[in-house]
């Protein structure tokens, strides 16, 4: 039914724009905010099933719920997410189950445009934020990425991506059709920057990412990047899954001084553009 896949299009579009302003503002999202978003999800579903929807309008939440929580498990555990942004992909897979009657049908599932456009959006945004933290932090940024360089692995892997993109370059000029020729030598350029990216990746972190700060400032779910020692003893071992409430306040309890955190982007906003080019029907498996 358009109405309500409109009203489901609304809070995820209206929660994002809130989720986003937080995480820009303190790198959080609060929990309020994604599950507001999976009981409206949920609760609009269950009206629709009352009425003009099938019991499959409710059902396919559940599934969507449990898929997306898979996949944001798998990518937090990778850290490649924070806990917020694993919340609110959860909270994507209830309201965005089924495809919105609005927008056009396709192959892939309406959830999967959704995840390929964020992780598209979040590739060119994270890089984009990249720039700006290396640009503020340029002597030390410089001087770490320079120093990787004139590493002897890093000069190796250079050498070998050099060969590789030589061998693929050689593949393409061989091949008669024009567009498999340009995706070879798109590749082959892939290869080629690949240790320079890698690189470019390393030393933002390194340089921008990484800060002390007192376990006072600690909040559940942050990255602590070493164990801490008090007396020779080991207070605090590092997580897959970040500190805990409990964990901070044993931190504070015996009076640790200062501890190391990687601070990570705020993810969100890739989110709200993803899921909203997706809804005006632009998906990025269109340039594929």
């Amino acid at each position: 039914m358009v109405t309500l896949d409109i009203l489901l299009a609304s809070v995820a579009v209206l929660g994002l724009g809130a989720a986003t302003i937080h995480d820009l503002r303190t790198r959080e999202v609060p929990d309020w905010i994604t599950y507001s978003m999976i009981i409206a999800g949920f609760g609009i579903r269950i009206i629709g099933a009352l009425g003009p929807e099938s019991w499959q309008y409710i059902a396919s939440a559940f599934i969507g719920l449990a898929i997306t929580y898979a996949l944001g498990s798998v990518m937090y555990y990778a850290k490649q997410w924070g806990g917020g942004d694993a919340k609110m992909m959860m909270a994507l897979g209830v309201l965005f189950a089924t495809r919105p009657d609005f927008v056009r049908e396709t192959a892939m599932p309406f959830l999967g445009e959704i995840f390929i456009n964020i992780l598209m959006v979040g590739a060119l945004y994270g890089l984009l934020w990249g720039f700006v933290l290396a640009w503020k932090q340029r002597k030390k940024f410089t001087l770490v990425a320079r120093q990787m360089l004139q590493e002897r692995k890093m000069i190796k892997i250079r050498m070998i991506a050099i060969g590789g993109a030589v061998a693929i370059m050689f593949v393409a000029f061989n091949v008669q059709d024009v567009f498999i020729k340009i995706t070879i030598m798109t590749f082959s350029l892939l290869v080629l920057l690949y240790p320079y990216l890698w690189i470019y990746v390393k030393s933002v972190e390194k340089t921008c990412l990484y800060k002390y700060v007192t376990p006072k400032e600690l909040t559940e779910g942050d990255w602590v990047e070493e164990d801490i020692l008090v007396n020779k003893r080991v207070v605090y071992k590092v997580k897959n899954t970040g500190i805990e409430k409990e964990d901070i306040q044993k931190l504070i309890r015996a009076k640790v001084k200062r501890v190391l955190v990687k601070e990570g982007i705020p993810f969100i906003p890739p989110f709200l553009i993803g899921t909203v080019l997706a809804l005006l029907q632009i998906s990025f498996l269109n340039f594929f």
